[in-house]
């Protein structure tokens, strides 16, 4: 296959991968000149307004044949065995390998699982269907680089009528200021599976930054969990862009751990798209020190009788920042659906600071539609009340905290709680690994 090379800007541009789809070229060469051409995001848009844009924009001019990988990803049962928690594992390490490793139970039902670079070419009538279709140069200048870069990454796919009932499990381990990556999962009609997507491992005591995009489909009567954790260095930033759509009556339930990073800004949502369909957001953020978190969540109601529900809480201590900004937009033509969001920020001390900006679109009278937020310190009567009944200071805020997240921690699925509230209670104490 013949190489082609464009110039933009100074930066080389190429087809560097041998057998990738001549479609795929045609779409990086487009979204690179697409990058270029667009300016940065304003400030006055609600969803840029608490964060600068400069912070994701890479620190050099990045040669596209070094933000691609050396070697092909590859399946590696030895290296990486595989757990009985999980029906299939995947790393994405930090020299730009991607090792994959799935159960032969898994496979004999159809289900793919593979490194997103060996995935386009091997099943190319997936990829070319659905690669960006949530999520492409349109979107916006980073999802337009991500898609023109991306170097890392998954394909998941779940046939029709096939459960996977033990989590599938990717840890992303983004290293240097060229981690581009990518995640495309498409979960057939009457079928279910759990995805936990981990930001954390090697690499975390050095600088980092990844960008990132998530592609969620869901065919009709499909049950999808989508977990993404993030436990980054203090030195790492994290820009991430997630979207799922899904069918008629599917459900798919969306958690977010934060508590790591330096920068993180996360744009989430999903279409519903489908009669009687249902998407839950929830969100658990954590950040001390001077910690930056900028989430975003958009719940597109397109279909009647469609469900949504959004809970986020954020703890912030020492000089830590949060801001959320929540979307419910349902479109005219829809009748009879109900949305909910709910944001509570709980800030430890002096110091901290805390935005949150609820937005409702609403386009039609049929419909029910709630949404709340909250902020403010610790009680001082329940510390009062904890410590005079002999419970140190440390003790008492650590049962507070519990108090106020657990709430949303109990709406999560049971397999994925004690998780996340070990997470929570080891960033109070400051042993996050």
């Amino acid at each position: 296959m013949e190489t082609k090379v464009i110039e933009n800007r100074g930066v080389e541009f190429r087809n560097i991968f041998l057998g990738e789809p001549e479609w795929l070229y045609g779409m990086r060469k487009e979204s690179w000149e697409s990058y270029n051409n667009q300016p940065l995001p304003e400030r006055v848009a609600n969803i840029w307004r608490y964060t600068k844009p400069e912070y994701f924009l890479t620190k050099e001019s990045v040669v596209f044949a070094d933000a691609l990988p050396s070697t092909f990803g590859r399946d590696d049962g030895d290296k990486h065995q595989l757990s009985d928690k999980y029906s299939a594992i995947g790393y994405n390490h930090i020299d730009g390998t991607t090792f994959v490793n799935i159960t032969p139970e898994l496979m004999e039902l159809g289900v793919i699982f593979k490194d997103i670079c060996s995935g386009v070419r091997e099943y190319e009538h997936l990829a070319g269907r659905f690669l960006g279709r949530l999520v492409d140069h349109n979107f916006g200048k980073f999802e337009a680089y991500n898609m023109a870069l991306w170097n890392t990454g998954f394909i998941i796919y779940v046939p029709d009528n096939a459960i996977v009932e033990k989590p599938i499990l990717l840890n992303r381990h983004p290293l240097g200021s060229a981690a581009t990556t990518r995640l495309l999962a498409v979960v057939g009609k009457n079928s279910q599976a759990t995805i936990i997507d981990d930001y954390s491992g090697a690499g975390r005591d050095k600088e980092s930054g990844a960008n990132s995009v998530v592609e969620i489909f869901g065919d009709d009567f499909s049950r999808i969990r989508y977990v993404n954790l993030q436990r980054l260095s203090s030195k790492s930033t994290l820009y991430m862009t997630q979207r799922a759509e899904i069918g008629r009556s599917a459900k798919i339930d969306s958690i977010f751990g934060a508590l790591g990073g330096s920068i993180s800004k996360v744009n989430a949502g999903a279409i519903l798209n489908g009669k009687g369909s249902e998407s839950r957001i929830y969100g658990i953020l954590f950040g001390n020190e001077q910690q930056h978190f900028d989430y975003h969540t958009m719940h597109h109601h397109k279909e009647s009788e469609s469900l949504s529900n959004i809970n986020f809480k954020v703890v912030l201590k020492d000089k830590a920042v949060s801001a959320y900004t929540g979307l419910i937009r349902i479109e005219k033509e829809t009748a009879n659906c109900e949305a909910y969001q709910e944001n509570r920020n709980l800030l430890l001390n002096k110091g901290t600071k805390a935005e949150s900006i609820p937005e409702l679109e609403i386009m039609t009278d049929q419909v029910r539609c709630t949404h709340g937020a909250t902020m403010g310190p610790i009680d001082p009567e329940m510390l009062f009340y904890l410590k005079s009944r002999g419970i140190d200071h440390d003790t008492a805020v650590r049962t507070i905290v519990s108090g106020f997240v657990e709430p949303t921690i109990n709406k999560m699925p049971m397999d994925l709680q004690n998780m996340i509230r070990n997470m929570v209670m080891a960033k109070l104490e400051g042993n996050l690994t």
